[in-house]
């Protein structure tokens, strides 16, 4: 495959190597675009001072004294300034075609330059805000300079790549994206298996997986009441909760807490899981792009989840999984997996249909070259309106 000569300049506040930042979605973002392009710039981490740290800490001990409202400190104008500044010097007299800023608005928001900027994100402030419980309770003042800042990263970038629409028609709606597209997410996975390979056996338990850190936000008490039905109907079935501590336990739940996949034997014990795994249950009740169905379908695993958020972008009905109603209960949930419990070859061909999905457009291979037409297409305009600039000046 002929790589390209542009020169991307991947530009995040975090590590990008580090399999942990962004759930590992910015350390394969960067394996993506480095199988495309033969020149990365890597403009990461930034670091803030330990003073304006301090200050920005302080300012949000004091609203909640005040206000009894949060500052939210990770998305303000003193942040974004300061990172513009660093970001000015580390670009200065390099030969960056394009700057790829991956859930980096609080990066390029105030940043000046002529090289052209693709913003990638799941969502946009606005959009989140009340909608994760980690951005409720924020300061009217603070969510206008967030906001302020979402605005002036979209008009900043040349490009906005968002994984869903949901998110993309949200940016078009609410902060007036001209240039919103929407380019799916893969899986964080480090080799998926061979097609051939996906053997599961259907004769024995069906094994239930739940995967997420925050039990509530993923829906973890329905997925405890849905067990209960599922007992009660006799099936046989055993559950796996990996990534979080039930409020209660079950005989038929085992749980893993957490996996660290920075190392090596915790990835084994995920992708183990994930080849024994019959169905993903995740019913959340709140998501931009959940990574982990793309995983799950890697694998041949079909996902039952919940219509919210971007989650439809990436499970479409009857084909990778199913995404039921958000007012839906246990009973609904119990329903749909004992169909499938009750009916293992449609089981067998949903999990062969979920295959096909991510090799289709869940993987990071796909979404590298949509990635690099982008980045030809916008680099070639740009340099077609320096030149106009140049005859102009003639």
């Amino acid at each position: 495959m002929k790589k390209e000569n542009i020169t991307v300049g991947y530009l995040s506040s975090k590590n990008p190597k580090d399999r942990r930042s962004w759930s590992g979605t910015h350390y394969r973002m960067l394996c993506a675009l480095e199988k495309e392009f033969d020149n990365i710039e890597i403009i990461a981490p930034l670091r803030l001072h330990f003073s304006l740290s301090f200050f920005l800490k302080l300012k949000n001990f004091g609203n909640k004294i005040l206000y009894k409202k949060k500052y939210n400190k990770a998305h303000c104008k003193l942040r974004s300034k300061y990172y513009a500044n660093i970001i000015s010097k580390r670009i200065k007299g390099k030969n960056i075609d394009v700057l790829f800023a991956p859930v980096g608005c609080v990066e390029i928001a105030y940043l000046e330059t002529d090289i052209p900027i693709c913003y990638l994100s799941d969502t946009t402030f606005n959009q989140i805000k009340g909608y994760y419980g980690s951005f409720s309770g924020i300061s009217q003042k603070s969510i206008e300079e967030a906001n302020l800042i979402e605005q002036r990263s979209i008009d900043n970038s040349h490009v906005q790549v968002f994984s869903s629409d949901w998110a993309a028609n949200y940016a078009k709606e609410y902060y007036k994206a001209k240039k919103p597209i929407v380019i799916k997410f893969g899986a964080n996975i480090d080799a998926p298996p061979p097609k051939q390979d996906i053997v599961k056996d259907y004769n024995g338990n069906i094994n239930i997986l739940f995967l997420g850190v925050d039990w509530e936000r993923k829906g973890g008490d329905i997925v405890l009441d849905t067990i209960k039905k599922l007992e009660k109907k006799h099936h046989n079935f055993h559950l796996t909760v990996c990534g979080c501590t039930p409020p209660e336990k079950h005989p038929k739940m085992t749980v893993i807490p957490f996996l660290n996949k920075n190392k090596k034997e915790d990835r084994t014990v995920f992708n183990q899981l994930l080849s024994e795994s019959h169905i993903l249950f995740v019913p959340t009740r709140a998501d931009c792009t959940p990574i982990v169905f793309c995983e799950a379908n890697a694998y041949g695993m079909p996902v039952i989840t919940t219509d919210t958020g971007g989650v439809t972008s990436v499970i479409e009905q009857g084909v990778n999984g199913y995404a039921l109603p958000k007012d839906a209960e246990a009973e609904e949930y119990a329903e749909k997996i004992s169909y499938l419990l009750n009916n293992v070859e449609t089981l067998k061909k949903l999990s062969i249909s979920s295959r096909n999905q991510f090799e289709k457009e869940l993987n990071w291979d796909i979404w590298g070259s949509k990635m690099k037409k982008l980045f030809e297409n916008f680099v070639l305009d740009s340099q077609h309106l320096k030149n106009k600039k140049k005859e102009s000046y003639a």
